[in-house]
Order: C-alpha cells, then sequence, then structure tokens
C-alpha cells in the first residue's frame, strides 16, 4: 500500500489544528509549532525553540509516514442486484425517472451473479459473502423474484459452506407479506424516507400521486419495534433542508433504534429536472446538519456520506474497486446511479452485462481498468485538502462523469465535506480535552 506523512493546518476561532489525516491525529497548537512543523517538512533549517516543538510531535507521530489503502481491485464478493426497474413511487428528485420502465431482472441472471461472488469467497478464504437488493426501482416491485433470489442466496451458501448476508434498500412501500419477508430474511435494510409527513408525501409521493407517509411509517415501527437493524436515508431539497432540524427530532422521537440517519443534497439530475427541485446551499446544509446533530445529542448518529473522519483511503466507494451491480437487463455496472446504456455517463462506469449464449456475465477489461483509475491521488485539485483520504474524491459518476480524474474540479459537496469534516475533528479535540480534565 502507498504511504505518506502529510500535515495540514486548519485554523478555526481558537487558532490553529495541526492535522496529520493518515495518521489519524490532530493538535491544537501555536503559530510558532506551525512555522516550527512547516520547516520540518519542507527541510528548512530549524530555528532557535524548535527542538522541543517538534520533540513532542514526533512522539506523538505526527510526522511518521504511514500507509494507506489504495482500492486495489479485487474479485467481489458482494453483489447487487436491481430486481426491477419499476416503482410504486414518483419522488420529485429521482435520479432514475422509474415511470415507464417495467423490467425483472431474469432468475438465471440474478442466480449467476450470486454463484459467482460466492465462488470468489470460497477461492479468497472468505466464510460469508453478501447480496444486498438496490436499484432504480424498487426491488420489492418484482417481490416474487426478490424472495426466489433470496431462497437461493442461502442455498448456494449451503452448497458451498459459506454464510450469506442479504441487505435491502428500499423505498419503505411494503404491504403485510413483504414486511413479514422483510424482517425473516434481511440482515440490514435500509429505508429511503424523508423525514416528516409533509416532506413525505410532497417530495416522494405514490405513483398515483396519493400520499406515502402512512405505508413507509408503519414499515419503519414494524422495523423499530422488532429490534431490527435499519438506517433510514432522507434527501434534502433546497425547499426541505431547513426542516432537517425537524426530521432529526420525528426520526428520533419515532423510530429511535434507527442507525444512522442519513442525510445527502439532492443533485441536479433524473426527474429534479423536470420538477425543478434544486441542490440545498451548502452553507445552510452544513448549518442545519449541525443543529440536526445537536437535537439527537449523540443518542442516534447523523452521517452525509463524503464527511467521514474515520475513512482513510484512495476510494470513495466500490466504483474503483470492481463494485458489481447487476440491472435488471442484465447489465453490470460500478455506479447504483449510473443503470442504463442511454445514460451519456454508461461508457464509462457499465462494464459489462449477461451473455445468455454464454451463460454467464462478460467484462470489460479495459474499462475497468479505467475504473480502476479513479482514485484520489490522481485528482491534483484534491491535493492541498485535508479531507482528500476521508471522502477521497468523493462520487466520481457525480463530480467527473466521464471526465478523467484530472478534471475533478469540486461541487458544492465539497464545501459541504470540509465544513462538516472540520466539525468531526474539533468534536474530537473537545472529547479528547475533556477526557484529560
Amino acid at each position: 500500500m502507498p504511504s505518506s506523512c502529510e500535515l495540514f493546518v486548519l485554523r478555526d476561532e481558537k487558532g490553529p489544528i495541526l492535522y496529520a489525516p493518515l495518521a489519524r491525529l490532530s493538535a491544537r497548537v501555536n503559530e510558532s509549532a506551525v512555522a516550527a512543523a512547516a520547516r520540518r517538512l519542507h527541510g528548512k533549517p530549524a530555528q532557535e525553540g524548535d527542538a522541543e516543538c517538534l520533540g513532542l510531535l514526533e512522539e506523538c507521530g505526527f510526522f511518521r509516514e504511514t500507509e494507506y489503502p489504495h482500492g486495489e481491485p479485487k474479485p467481489p464478493v458482494q453483489v447487487t442486484l436491481f430486481p426491477t426497474d419499476g416503482c410504486n413511487l414518483r419522488c420529485r428528485y429521482c435520479y432514475a425517472g422509474a415511470e415507464k420502465k417495467r423490467h425483472v431482472m431474469p432468475p438465471e441472471v440474478g442466480r449467476a451473479a450470486i454463484d459467482l461472488v460466492a465462488e470468489n469467497a470460497k477461492k479468497q478464504g472468505f466464510e460469508d459473502f453478501t447480496v444486498s437488493f438496490h436499484g432504480n426501482g424498487e426491488p420489492f416491485f418484482a417481490f416474487d423474484r426478490v424472495q426466489e433470489l433470496c431462497r437461493y442466496a442461502h442455498e448456494a451458501a449451503d452448497r458451498m459452506g459459506l454464510k450469506a448476508h442479504l441487505s435491502m434498500a428500499s423505498n419503505g412501500v411494503l404491504n403485510e407479506q413483504q414486511l413479514d419477508w422483510l424482517l425473516a430474511w434481511f440482515d440490514g435494510v435500509n429505508i429511503s424516507f424523508d423525514g416528516t409527513e409533509e416532506l413525505q408525501n410532497r417530495q416522494r409521493p405514490m405513483a398515483d400521486g396519493s400520499a406515502s407517509f402512512p405505508l413507509v411509517h408503519r414499515t419503519l415501527k414494524r422495523l423499530n419495534d422488532a429490534g431490527k437493524k435499519f438506517s433510514i436515508r432522507a434527501t434534502l431539497t433546497a425547499g426541505s433542508v431547513d426542516k432537517l432540524p425537524e426530521i432529526a427530532a420525528f426520526v428520533m422521537e419515532n423510530y429511535p433504534n434507527c442507525d444512522p440517519l442519513h442525510v445527502e443534497p439532492a443533485w441536479e439530475a433524473g426527474r429534479s429536472l423536470k420538477t425543478g427541485e434544486h441542490t440545498p446551499e451548502a452553507d445552510l446544509f452544513v448549518r442545519k446538519f449541525l443543529e440536526a446533530e445537536k437535537i439527537l445529542d449523540g443518542k442516534m448518529r447523523l452521517v452525509y456520506s463524503a464527511a467521514r473522519m474515520d475513512h482513510v483511503g484512495s476510494a470513495f466507494c466500490g466504483v474503483c474497486c470492481n463494485s458489481f451491480v447487476v440491472t435488471s437487463e442484465g447489465l453490470v455496472t460500478s455506479c447504483y446511479e449510473v443503470s442504463e446504456m442511454s445514460d451519456p455517463r454508461s461508457g464509462r462506469y457499465i462494464y459489462g452485462a449477461w451473455d445468455p449464449d454464454a451463460n454467464g456475465f462478460t467484462f470489460d477489461e479495459k474499462k475497468q481498468e479505467d475504473l480502476h483509475g479513479l482514485t484520489v491521488d490522481r485528482m491534483p485539485h484534491c491535493a492541498d485538502c485535508f479531507c482528500k483520504y476521508h471522502c477521497s474524491g468523493d462520487c466520481a459518476a457525480k463530480l467527473l462523469g466521464t471526465r478523467p480524474p484530472s478534471e475533478h474540479a469540486g461541487s458544492v459537496r465539497c464545501r459541504i465535506t470540509r465544513a462538516i469534516t472540520l466539525h468531526q475533528i474539533q468534536k474530537k479535540l473537545s472529547e479528547e480535552v475533556n477526557d484529560h480534565a
């Protein structure tokens, strides 16, 4: 793995903070320490008084070269299946827009994908593999296929002496039979839900325009009362971001076993281009995020995907590490949000397909190599950013599209990421002071 020693100087109202992201070290220092550290890193002569300061920093590990994961691709041991591209909701900001789509994954495609990751797990000495259900539609819209593939995953696991883990991302609009299945079969569940009745019904209406809140609320209550491991994913638009503290309070009161509450700013794509839903302003998103965090008061985690101080690596997600996602049409994509050949980004992110004649998947190795290169160390724009090993360049499909990493130019998400990550660093420093008080 690559190694590096990088220090960043952050500043807030209390003064400078010396930050070593790879070593996961931070310290409040004075300007003399900042100058001494800079001289040390750039090979300049030390000045009087530097020795004691540098000795303390050295002892703490600030100058130690630290290895970090480079997102090296390996044969996948997890598959994400899109059982269908049909959906029972018409969310105003949906990137997919599933109005007229009704593809259902052929059973042989799903079974072959499960076999592939199970065999990879066996060959690599793992004891388990994972099958996730997601989609550019609602997975339970093809309930029979979900049931069939869940059963097959366990059959494959038994056959190979492994354990199968099942996870589900759903919009939560389920009938009683589907709810029973969700509770009985899945290890982890993520429900897309915008947090209050008014917002849910306005932003995530049923296909016929009616209210979706009662059905999703019932699903979340069942999950909560059953003690099931589940999380909630809420999307915030320019018109709803003000309500984030209210969303947090509602979720904590009604679904206290949720962990985490995951919030993301809407991205202007898909259906939002027709409905006029916009990405929220960065400073407002951050302000409301911090207000919501105070309301949750440590009783529930509040997360935003790119602000993750505890993550260190060169890749934001599995896009550059052989992420194996199979769509209802049998396409293999590395990104959940690029699932159709009509997407202008498909030439980069869709790198394989089911071949019925060969009764297996075919992969474009050249495309895979290109995907392997979508790492933060190839993004000059990120070179001087203290978040670069945490967000790892953020979402390639959103921020790069089809452009090379060298053309990464940041976005509103970068401003959000830096502000929330700085807050995480400040919070950690405050906790360390309290621990030593």
